[in-house]
C-alpha cells in the first residue's frame, strides 16, 4: 500500500508512541503533529472535525481516520509491506495470542492500572489530581492490580527474546507501551524475568526512534514532570 500521507496526532503519552513505534518498525514516512492533552489544542474546531472525541492520538493514511491507538497500530502492521524483523502472525492461534496480549495490555494494565494513577496521583508523582481530584484508595487498588496482573503474564514472558519469539510484534508494542508508564510512575517490577525483558526492549533502535518521537528523549528517566502535559 502506498505510504504517503501519514499523519499522527499527539505526543508525550504512551498511547501515541504504540502507533509511532509501529510506523518506525515499517519504516515508513509519516508526519507528526506534536499537540498534547489538556492543553488546548485538541478541542479546537479544526481538530474535533477531525476527532470528535477530542483526544489524542488521532491517525489519518489518506481518507483513513483512525482515534484509537490500537486499531491504528494494527492498520500499519496489516496494510504495509511486512519488515524481516517484526513477527506477524499467520495462524490462528498465534493471532489470538496478539489479540489476548493486546486486550490485556489494554484493558488490564492501562485502563484498569496506569491511567487510573495518571488521573488520581498528585502531580508530583506524575498525576493529575489537580484536575481530577484525588482518590487514595483508587490509586491504592490500582496498585495493586498492576502488581497482581504482572504477577499473572509473567510465566508468558521469555527469558530471552521477544513475547512470540525472536522478533518484535503488536504484542510487544502494546506490552512495553504500558511498562514504561508503570517504570514512570516507580512501580515496583517484582519479576525478573520482565525486568530483563524490559531491558532488552529499551535497546532497541526503533523503540528508541518511537520514544524520541514521543517524548523528545530516548527513556522516561530523563522525561521530567516538568516536561509532561498538564
Amino acid at each position: 500500500m502506498n505510504n504517503q500521507n501519514i499523519e499522527v496526532w499527539g505526543f508525550k503519552t504512551f498511547r501515541p508512541f504504540r502507533i509511532y513505534w509501529a510506523l518506525e518498525e515499517f519504516n515508513l514516512q509519516y508526519r507528526s503533529y506534536k499537540i498534547g492533552s489538556r492543553t488546548g489544542e485538541t478541542q479546537t474546531a479544526e481538530y474535533l472535525n477531525l476527532n470528535p472525541k477530542g483526544k489524542i492520538p488521532f491517525f489519518r493514511h489518506n481518507n483513513v481516520h483512525i482515534n484509537e491507538s490500537v486499531a491504528a497500530m494494527n492498520y500499519v502492521v496489516n496494510n504495509f509491506d511486512r519488515p524481516a524483523d517484526f513477527y506477524i502472525p499467520l495462524s490462528a492461534k498465534d493471532k489470538a495470542k496478539i489479540d489476548e496480549w493486546s486486550y490485556f495490555c489494554a484493558m488490564e494494565l492501562d485502563s484498569l492500572g496506569v491511567y487510573i494513577l495518571r488521573r488520581h496521583q498528585p502531580v508530583q508523582k506524575h498525576g493529575l489530581s489537580n484536575l481530577y481530584g484525588e482518590a487514595p484508595n483508587a490509586v491504592k487498588t490500582s496498585i495493586e492490580h498492576v502488581d497482581r496482573m504482572l504477577k499473572a503474564c509473567e510465566r508468558d514472558v521469555p527469558n530471552e527474546n521477544w513475547l512470540l519469539g525472536g522478533s518484535p510484534s503488536c504484542a510487544d508494542i502494546m506490552f512495553m507501551s504500558c511498562l514504561q508508564v508503570i517504570k514512570l510512575f516507580n512501580l515496583e517490577i517484582k519479576s525478573d524475568k520482565i525486568q530483563s525483558y524490559y531491558k532488552r526492549a529499551v535497546q532497541r533502535k526503533q523503540y528508541i526512534s518511537a520514544m524520541i518521537k514521543t517524548y523528545g528523549h530516548p527513556n522516561l528517566e530523563e522525561y521530567t514532570i516538568e516536561n509532561q502535559s498538564k
